[in-house]
């Protein structure tokens, strides 16, 4: 809505079309979207585009999930699904997105990842792998498309208000027996108090004031940053992640969330 205020063209996706009304109150046009569905990324995005006259110099990537439970306990399905919403969805809105930009001259491609693209934490596997792999994706189109007049950009947010855990509760369950799991302690003491909790009674959320500001940046500067490390966590541990000897890297990561 900020970007709203300031004055640009933004159109928003849903997944969940009871939202679309209030959101228009607000003065934003919507589209429907459903990451699993690549029908519906691109009927979706052909609607978008009519909105916008046929014009996108901007494509925020922030769909995706975090699905939770210790990398043991998780099936290959939830792993496909994971890796379908986080990249392989990603990948297919900017196979459409990116000729209209070449053609353009112009655009850039804001993709939300996390501190998770570079640092693993325990019961965070699934969400870590499909993370690391979109760093990796949009590393190597910033090679291949170099002087496309396409800037890709990566946000690396740490802990941010948003309904994160509650989705993720809701992946865990889905897929992870915890009663019945080898992990079943570590699952009732830590993972799902910590899943559970509200956004306010949360620990060490920050707001997404601090999002807001990495996409202004990266928006409007002439030059913008590859990467966003945003949240001082997330700082943190980019500098720990680059001079500290993994095994020590590891047990700092071990006291996660205990």
């Amino acid at each position: 809505m900020q970007l709203l205020q300031q004055g640009h063209k933004v159109v928003g996706t849903l997944r969940n079309h009871e939202q679309a009304d209030l959101l228009a109150q607000q003065g934003l046009d919507t589209v429907f979207m459903e990451m699993l569905d690549y029908q519906s990324i691109e009927s979706g995005y052909a609607a978008a585009l009519e909105l916008l006259h046929g014009r996108v110099d901007v494509l925020i990537q922030n769909a995706g999930f975090g699905q939770a439970g210790f990398v043991e306990d998780l099936p290959v399905a939830a792993l496909e699904e994971q890796f379908k919403v986080n990249l392989f969805a990603l990948h297919h809105l900017n196979s459409l997105v990116i000729p209209l930009m070449r053609q353009q001259g112009q655009g850039r491609i804001l993709v939300h990842s996390s501190v998770l693209g570079f640092v693993g934490m325990a019961c965070r596997g699934a969400y870590v792998a499909s993370k690391f792999a979109l760093e990796g994706l949009v590393q190597a189109m910033r090679v291949e498309m170099h002087n496309s007049g396409i800037d890709l950009c990566l946000l690396n947010t740490g802990p941010v208000s948003s309904r994160f855990r509650t989705h993720a509760l809701r992946a865990l369950l889905k897929y992870v027996d915890t009663q019945n799991s080898v992990n079943h302690q570590r699952y009732s003491q830590a993972v799902l108090p910590r899943l559970s909790a509200s956004e306010e009674m949360a620990k060490g959320n920050y707001s997404p004031e601090y999002v807001f500001k990495a996409v202004e940046h990266a928006i409007n500067a002439p030059r913008p940053k590859t990467n966003y490390y945003i949240t001082p966590p997330t700082k943190a541990l980019y500098w720990l992640h680059k001079i500290l000897p993994r095994r020590q890297l590891d047990g700092i990561l071990r006291l996660v969330d205990r």
